[in-house]
């Protein structure tokens, strides 16, 4: 049971960042924003990125 709570916490909470990363995403707006960001992650692999790459992608596509 209690390993049951932990991996509902851990779910959640892992839920609560990926919204948080969304909004943060989201607040680059402008070009030059994007084109910042978009210069902040080539210092990354693709690997590094995966999470907010498909982040980008989903709000691309609402």
């Amino acid at each position: 049971m209690e390993t049951a709570t932990r991996r509902m916490r851990a779910a959640v909470e892992a839920r609560r960042a990926r919204r948080r990363l969304a909004r943060e995403i989201a607040a680059y707006r402008t070009p030059a924003e994007r084109l910042e960001l978009d210069l902040i992650l080539g210092r990354h692999t693709e690997d590094e990125i995966a999470e907010i790459d498909a982040i980008l992608r989903e709000q691309a596509a609402a």
